[in-house]
């Protein structure tokens, strides 16, 4: 029996649930499902094809709508310092629905949480949706963000190197080596 055979809706109508396994195959498919989860991600890619869905996203919402874009992260140089992490894949069954398979990303600022990306995949590996959720309270990261990033590029026109200027502002000098790449 295949993992999205095994799952049943376990809420009420028109609530979404990761779903659980109905009570006949709960001990055997319990420790499978995952496995197959994660064997039919790597199958059609789908971290990978999330990931750069991510910057698909960040390159159109900066083309088509350039303002928000821009206040939402105070300017370009901090654009350098936004990346993604893999969060996790969830199997969820709609009450006569389709099933989808969602892969969730963390956004990280400087290495801080901002928000999070997600990517909608249909049972057959095709994409069916995506969306970004930028944290309301992330004003202050940014900020913080902002006021440390005009110190590291002073730094850099003062010829500091990458290890003092990761010291000052307290940093991993990882976090902070895309702006020392031109």
């Amino acid at each position: 029996m295949e993992f999205e055979e095994a799952f049943r809706q376990t809420t009420p109508v028109g609530f979404m649930n990761t779903g659980t396994l109905s009570e006949n195959t709960e001990k055997r498919y319990s420790k499978i499902n995952s496995k197959n989860l994660i064997e039919w991600s790597e199958k059609y890619a789908v971290i990978e094809r999330t990931k750069k869905g991510f910057i698909t996203y960040m390159e159109n919402w900066k083309k088509e709508n350039r303002g928000d874009f821009w206040d939402t992260f105070k300017g370009k140089s901090n654009l350098k310092l936004i990346n993604s992490e893999f969060y996790s894949l969830q199997l969820t069954y709609i009450n006569e629905s389709n099933d989808f398979v969602y892969c969730n990303l963390n956004i990280m600022y400087i290495g801080e949480y901002v928000g999070s990306y997600r990517m909608v995949f249909t049972l057959d590996g095709e994409v069916a949706d995506d969306s970004i959720d930028i944290d309301r309270f992330m004003d202050k990261i940014i900020n913080e963000g902002t006021t440390r990033v005009e110190i590291i590029k002073k730094a850099i026109k003062h010829g500091y190197l990458i290890d003092e200027i990761a010291g000052l502002v307290e940093l991993d000098k990882d976090l902070i080596k895309p702006l020392f790449e031109s």
